[in-house]
């Protein structure tokens, strides 16, 4: 069951603005600016707004919330079907386009995106944005969604802000909330020679706001052992002899290999499946999952120490991972005769069928040590 955070579009708006006229009725709350402020202009929304932690991701992560404004843009169709059931919900017109970037491209690029999205959202789309200048990164090009009005900028800018800070609060909205940032604004890093993953990001130029998304990773269960990338200028990339003249965003750092395992068994990459299975090919190739791996042999068994040993032939970094996963609970022990007896754990299989499910899925067959 999905979990909202819901807030009364009343308090979203006195908050915003004193000088909003409010009217309640039955169902809708009719918000009418007063003219001192230009000409009087009014909407009506419904008495109550909602939204997932998910879509809140992909809002602070990707969109867009100007004075008069919001604009959401993104290529992936399970994150432009998130933020467009919000927006909905307003009741109010939704503009909609798509942009492709068509350098290097074929021909038929630009029909073949706007059939694709057409079916997908089933509408039809009235515009279609051609960028000649830009090298085309995406299988359909980028949705846009788009609503004006400054009533609306507003409540939604009031929603995100009182959102950001219960997100931290709350282990179950955290989790939601970081899948949309991982889909908007993570980044999986494997190693080219062996695709061994290392390291996952979240990009951000602020530094507060990287503090915010550590906080959110602690809440749901993450531990942050790195540095933040800082960000880099122009010109600070230019004095340093960089090739590219972009600089570079800052970002968190996620590490280690239990860190890793609450991204899979979280499905913190759920949303974006290019970015879940690259994360999972490169988790595969991960040392530590190997050799967890490894000891599916010992599944639904009690054993010693000399057992493994003989097992793997007395390689001593399986034996040492042995005493690494009982620490962690993937393995119990219990002294029997002055022998330490070793049996794997719930916690274990739990992991392990993770693993295997998503191998199965992404069409995976792993080189495991042996």
């Amino acid at each position: 069951m999905k979990t909202f955070l819901t807030y009364k579009t009343k308090e979203l708006v006195d908050n915003s603005n004193k000088y909003y006229s409010i009217n309640e009725s039955k169902d809708l709350v009719k918000i009418l600016r007063d003219s001192k402020f230009g000409r009087p202009t009014h909407v009506k929304l419904p008495k109550e707004l909602g939204i997932l932690p998910e879509t809140l991701g992909l809002i602070v992560g990707e969109g867009y919330v100007g004075d008069r404004s919001f604009v959401f843009a993104n290529s992936n169709e399970n994150a432009v079907d998130l933020v467009l059931g919000f927006l909905k919900q307003f009741k109010v017109p939704i503009r909609i386009y798509l942009e492709v970037s068509t350098k290097n491209t074929p021909k038929a690029f630009v029909k073949k995106s706007k059939e694709f999205w057409e079916n997908h959202l089933k509408i039809k789309l009235n515009r279609v944005r051609k960028r000649e200048e830009f090298n085309n990164i995406t299988k359909h090009g980028t949705i846009h969604l788009c609503m004006n009005g400054k009533i609306i900028s507003e409540v939604i800018k009031n929603l995100v802000i009182k959102s950001k800070k219960k997100v931290e609060e709350d282990k179950e909205f955290s989790v939601g909330y970081l899948k949309g940032i991982f889909a908007a604004e993570g980044n999986v890093n494997a190693k080219k020679t062996t695709n061994c993953l290392y390291m996952v990001r979240i990009s951000s130029k602020k530094q507060d706001e990287r503090d915010h998304y550590k906080r959110c990773l602690k809440s749901a269960g993450l531990n942050i052992y790195c540095r933040d990338m800082p960000s880099v200028s122009k010109e600070e990339g230019k004095q340093k002899g960089w090739k590219s003249d972009k600089g570079r965003a800052g970002c968190v750092i996620i590490s280690r290999w239990e860190n890793f395992v609450k991204i899979l068994m979280l499905d913190l990459l759920g949303i974006n499946s290019e970015k879940r299975e690259k994360f999972i090919r490169g988790f595969i190739n991960n040392k530590f999952t190997k050799q967890f791996l490894d000891f599916e042999n010992f599944i639904n068994k009690k054993f010693i120490m000399k057992d493994a040993q003989l097992y793997f032939d007395f390689k001593g970094r399986h034996l040492n991972r042995l005493l690494t996963l009982h620490k962690l609970g993937y393995a119990s022990r219990e002294n029997i005769n002055n022998k330490f007896e070793y049996k794997l754990t719930e916690k274990y299989m739990d992991l392990y069928k993770k693993i295997k499910s998503e191998l199965k899925l992404f069409q995976i067959t792993p080189l495991l040590n042996s």
